[in-house]
């Protein structure tokens, strides 16, 4: 486990306040979350532990920042107003903030949030025991981020291949650098393109869309334009992120019936659903990041 050993001893020794924040995911999700963890690690970063190094300083300064804003949050109960424009000049075309601070933070969040890891295990249980019987050969992830779930679908589902879509570069640079680190680059095409504005010819079995949804300032609009991407029984993921504010978090989800009215509404079908706190609240009024994942056809 030396690469789960550096993080935790680097993380005791530098930033005391997340000191605790492996303990906790160990006990709670006990020597399978440590052995996933420290294999992901292994592969992606493979004893280049200076650029471990410096994602685990950028996951605590991404997690710091989300504190910071989820106390603000609290006091006023809504998002601070920005635009789409405006989040995408601050956060998405930003090198230095992807690179340094957001890419590494929402990479290593995915086992060390409870309710990113819970996530994880609904797409791996549910997600992919329903995916592997349809024996689909394209999957489309929208909003690629880290690039994390695109690699888990080439790794997981025997010859299927994937596009993914995103807005940013360095989002499209990163998840390109995943894919060649797991030797599944060839089954895989990125695409720096808008899929409101232009669609993919053919569509997809599968749909990944991993906590795009409050980012957006319409996210009914483009649930509706990401619907016609997927196939008639095809097969999706889709989750959002809510009460959750973030540098780059622009429609503010109060629960996860907002997202399950939206999803019908832009012509899913919901076949099951999990609702996961980050943690559980301190005080009687407190609002805690939750997030919601459905699995949905059409």
């Amino acid at each position: 486990m030396k690469y789960l050993n550096f993080l935790e001893t680097y993380m005791a020794k530098e930033y005391t306040f997340f000191k605790n924040t492996i303990l906790r995911q160990r006990e709670f999700f006990g020597k399978n979350w440590e052995k996933n963890f420290n294999t992901e690690l292994e592969r992606f970063f493979f004893n280049d532990f200076d650029k471990l190094e410096l994602a685990v300083k950028g996951y605590c300064a991404f997690a710091l920042d989300g504190m910071k804003l989820q106390s603000k949050f609290n006091q006023t109960k809504e998002y601070i107003h920005k635009t789409y424009e405006e989040a995408s000049n601050e956060v998405y075309q930003n090198r230095n903030y992807m690179m340094n601070l957001y890419l590494p933070g929402i990479y290593l969040s995915h086992f060390l949030w409870k309710h990113h890891y819970l996530q994880h295990i609904f797409f791996k249980k549910k997600f992919l025991k329903l995916a592997c019987k349809k024996k689909g050969k394209l999957f489309f992830d929208i909003g690629i981020g880290t690039g994390f779930y695109s690699k888990e679908m080439l790794i997981n589902i025997p010859g299927v291949k994937g596009q993914g879509f995103d807005l940013s570069p360095f989002s499209i640079e990163h998840t390109e650098d995943m894919l060649k680190k797991f030797n599944i680059k060839k089954r895989y095409k990125v695409n720096n393109m808008d899929v409101i504005k232009k669609k993919p010819k053919e569509k997809s079995d599968y749909l990944i869309c991993i906590e795009v949804l409050e980012h957006l300032e319409d996210p009914l609009l483009f649930l509706k334009n990401i619907n016609l991407m997927m196939k008639k029984n095809g097969l999706g993921l889709i989750s959002a992120a809510i009460n959750a504010p973030n540098a780059d978090h622009i429609y503010l989800y109060r629960s996860y019936l907002d997202v399950k009215k939206q999803l019908v509404n832009a012509g899913f079908k919901i076949i099951d659903f999990i609702n996961d706190k980050a943690y559980e609240e301190r005080t009687k009024n407190e609002l805690v990041p939750v997030n919601a994942a459905f699995i949905v056809t059409k």
